[in-house]
């Protein structure tokens, strides 16, 4: 259906491979003689200037023009007024700034008086008629020249101008205000060509001074650019300012050693940090240099924006849920040791629009990504009972609700990217994005983070406050205490409390009715009671296939190992091996063979992880250390990489011991040859193969008698022929039969005391 041709609508023209053009406005219809009568808008000039000069009213054939509309040559739209067309007179006397956004040099009451003065040109012939009496006037078309006499005007242009001017605003006298269309329309930019502003002595000029420049268009729109992009809190203006001529406004840039010498474009060393501060602040959402040094972001709240609540948008439990990551305001300390401070982790939360009730959440160490808004959503459609007893808190599964949702309200972070995108196709789930930088559709959970902040975070020791440490504040690493199991608890109590506890105003009458309990836990019971809900997935198995990282795994006789998700080769992550019953009886681990497969695992969780072993399996983590369930995967990896640092420096530990125990040998064996040549030469002459084998056995009892100190000789050593020719070449018959023995301890003492 196309729109039908009225007064007061507007022609517009379509062209092939163009932008629509405005053609006129329809001022008078008369359909017995099949004519529309149509005032022109204004062209433009060759600079593409609004031309001042509004032309006559010119009759159409008016069926024509419906044919013309039906074949798409023409539209039909809905005439926008100008701003100032909508002005009383007693704005216009008093200048009243109604009806602008930025702020205006205009003089309204100037515009008046030109207003007065066109009416007058006119007066005679429109004052006290209707339109239609005055285009159809026969005396309409020589009017205006006969009055240009009247009144001894050398041409009828501003006549002419006026009346069909009024004619154009249908009678309207603000329709014969000025345009001013070659000096912007109110709030535009002033460019002026003369340089504004006070001007530089010239004393100033002899001794260096720049004379100034004003900005051209490439300065202000770079200025605005450099404005947003480096002033920041605890970055000064002025150096704002030198970043954004170093970024655009170079010439060339040449090295002088390690040194870069810059040569600025020639009007750039004219403008100043005065005109960067005006221009750079232009943009309406740009914050003035006091707002940003006191914190405030161009992120601010739109509040103003909000129609009404949004949960009174949303009428299914489990039609929309938002979606958004936080950091949580914590400074924690390892599991394994109080004094290895850890960075803050982070949460991403799952939270009912119908109801603002949290279904689910997660929370570690990773940063916030695609996966960990995919582990929410998990999550939230996961029973909550083993999950809290992993904390050390027993619930009912009704005291932590599971829900699968329909679509997720997200920002332009975690949730838009294509491994997020693809999981909620497959999962057959949509997804909402608001305005960037504009957290005003996720609002209820903004304010819900605010508060977990304020009664959790902020009230524990090491917290970060949300802030950087201010001048003199003690170190957060030096309060922080706790670990993230050990964080979990207040957490998840502070969750429960929210949903189960925390009274709230029922909704609806119906629920007032049925005496619901006010709690956002009796809300959700009752709308899942009385079919407030919408069709969801609720395989849980595959939300677990799907939202789940996947980390490289294989199969080695023992169990299930993982990859380092870290490293870029395969390494082994020390410490984690899985396995169940079924895996045990399987025969899986009897292959010889090792053979990789994908294990799914919460990176906050390792006690199991699941495979996909003709179906989805659970294996629980092999270890006699109970704190090992209560680790997470990033913490476990930076203790595994402690352990890999101690090794390898204890591999230079035993190299240096190695060489050292080789130089100590070297020596003793370097003595033990100095010892062996004086005795080679005392004797007179090496002994031969034979003798060196000969008689081992009475040489290692001799040694033992000597080592142990024992009196008696061995009976192998009294009746050796060998005993008894050493005997005989002792000259005292008393000690005969001892001589060896004691000739041998004598020389292993001397050998000790060397």
């Amino acid at each position: 259906m196309f729109e039908p041709i009225a007064i007061g609508c507007v022609l517009r023209v379509h062209m092939a491979e163009k932008e629509p053009m405005l053609y006129g406005r329809v001022v008078h219809i008369d359909k017995q003689k099949n004519l529309a009568m149509i005032v022109r808008f204004p062209g433009k000039d060759a600079l593409g200037h609004q031309k001042n000069y509004v032309r006559r009213p010119v009759g159409h054939d008016l069926s024509a023009l419906e044919t013309r509309v039906q074949d798409g040559a023409y539209g039909v739209v809905d005439f926008e007024v100008p701003s100032h067309w909508l002005l009383t007179p007693e704005q216009l006397k008093n200048n009243s700034p109604a009806g602008l956004i930025n702020d205006s040099r205009r003089n309204l009451k100037a515009w008046l008086k030109r207003r007065s003065e066109a009416y007058r040109l006119i007066r005679p012939f429109v004052h006290g008629r209707t339109i239609e009496q005055i285009v159809m006037d026969p005396a309409f078309a020589g009017w205006p020249k006969r009055r240009a006499k009247e009144l001894n005007f050398k041409g009828c242009a501003r006549i002419q101008r006026s009346l069909n001017a009024y004619i154009l605003a249908l009678g309207n006298r603000n329709g014969l205000l000025p345009w001013y269309t070659r000096c912007g329309n109110p709030g535009d930019t002033k460019i002026s060509r003369v340089k504004t502003g006070r001007p530089v002595d010239e004393r100033d000029l002899e001794g260096g001074r720049a004379p100034g420049l004003n900005c051209d268009k490439f300065a202000r729109i770079h200025f605005a650019m450099g404005w947003k992009k480096f002033k920041r809190r605890g970055v000064s203006v002025r150096k704002a300012f030198k970043q954004t001529l170093e970024t655009w406004f170079v010439k060339s840039v040449r090295w002088d050693g390690s040194g870069a010498k810059v040569t600025l474009r020639p009007e750039a060393r004219k403008y100043t940090v005065k005109q960067f501060e005006y221009w750079g602040r232009r943009d309406s959402d740009a914050l003035s240099a006091v707002a940003i040094n006191k914190g405030e972001t161009e992120r601010r709240r739109t509040y103003l924006q909000r129609q009404g609540q949004t949960k009174e948008r949303h009428l299914a439990v489990n039609g929309e849920a938002f979606l958004d990551s936080t950091s949580c305001d914590q400074t924690l300390v390892s599991c394994a040791s109080r004094l290895k401070v850890l960075s803050s982790p982070f949460r991403t939360d799952i939270q009912g629009a119908a109801t603002d009730y949290i279904f689910g959440h997660h929370v570690g160490f990773e940063s916030v990504s695609q996966t960990t808004a995919l582990l929410a959503i998990l999550h939230a459609a996961e029973d909550k009972v083993e999950y809290c007893a992993r904390f050390g808190i027993k619930i009912k599964s009704r005291d932590w609700l599971p829900m699968t949702f329909r679509q997720f309200v997200m920002d332009n972070g975690e949730g838009k990217g294509q491994l997020v995108m693809r999981t909620l196709e497959e999962m057959e789930v949509g997804a909402n994005f608001g305005a960037a930088y504009d957290a005003i559709n996720k609002a209820p959970q903004e304010s819900k983070h605010a508060s977990i902040h304020a009664h959790v975070d902020h009230a524990m020791p090491g917290s970060t406050m949300g802030r950087r440490a201010a001048r003199g504040e003690p170190s957060r690493a030096s309060l922080a205490r706790l670990n993230l199991f050990e964080y979990m608890p207040h957490l998840i109590r502070h969750v429960l409390f929210h949903n189960n506890e925390e009274l709230i105003t029922l909704p609806t009458m119906e629920m007032r009715q049925d005496g619901v309990e006010p709690t956002r836990r009796g809300v959700v019971e009752w709308m899942l009671e009385n079919g407030y809900t919408t069709s969801a997935p609720q395989n849980i198995q595959q939300l677990r296939i799907r939202c789940l990282p996947r980390l490289m795994a294989c199969v080695q006789p023992d169990g299930i190992h993982l990859y380092d998700p870290t490293f870029s080769g395969k390494r082994i992550i020390p410490g984690l091996v899985y396995s169940n019953e079924y895996l045990q009886r399987s025969g899986i681990l009897s292959k010889n063979k090792r053979w990789h497969l994908d294990a799914h695992l919460n990176p906050s969780d390792l006690s199991k992880i699941w495979v996909n072993l003709g179906g989805l399996k659970c294996m629980t983590l092999r270890s006699r250390d109970p704190d090992m369930h209560e680790l997470a995967l990033l913490d476990w990896l930076a203790i595994s990489r402690d352990d890999r640092i101690r090794a390898f420096l204890d591999k230079a530990n035993k190299i240096q011991e190695g060489v050292n125990a080789i130089a100590t040998l070297n020596r003793s064996v370097q003595v033990a040859n100095k010892e062996r040549n004086k005795e080679i030469r005392a004797r007179g002459g090496k002994p031969s193969k034979a003798e060196l084998k000969r008689e081992k056995r009475l040489n290692t009892k001799l040694e033992q008698v000597a080592m142990t100190g024992m009196p008696n000789t061995p009976k192998e050593l009294k009746q050796s022929p060998v005993l008894a020719e050493r005997q005989e070449s002792h000259d005292s018959p008393a000690i005969k039969s001892f001589s060896p023995l004691r000739d041998l301890a004598q020389a292993i003492r001397e050998s000790r005391t060397k």
